[in-house]
């Protein structure tokens, strides 16, 4: 979970989160990310998807602006999880 804190917070400007406590339930806030870039969360969604992030909507757990991840991986597949999301979602 600190990797994926650590590599939010250094690599996706406008988006946010809480590190998770005692969860490996992860919220990203995408709210700045999708103002300042003129996208949906749900192109966000879409283009995680795309590149073979599998992550969910956060807007059933009353987060609007939220991708829920699930972090409980091995950490070599959430290191090529967050280089994909670099690349290819929060490009730019």
């Amino acid at each position: 979970a600190q990797y994926a804190y650590d590599f939010i917070h250094e690599n996706f400007d406008g988006v946010e989160c809480a590190k998770p406590q005692g969860t490996y339930m992860l919220y990203l806030d995408c709210e700045g990310y999708c103002v300042s870039h003129s996208v949906t969360l749900d192109e966000l969604l879409k283009k995680g998807i795309e590149c073979g992030v599998i992550w969910q909507d956060g807007r059933p757990f009353h987060r609007p602006y939220a991708i829920r991840m699930n972090l409980a991986v091995p950490e070599s597949l959430l290191k090529e999880a967050f280089d994909r999301l670099k690349k290819y979602v929060f490009a730019g």
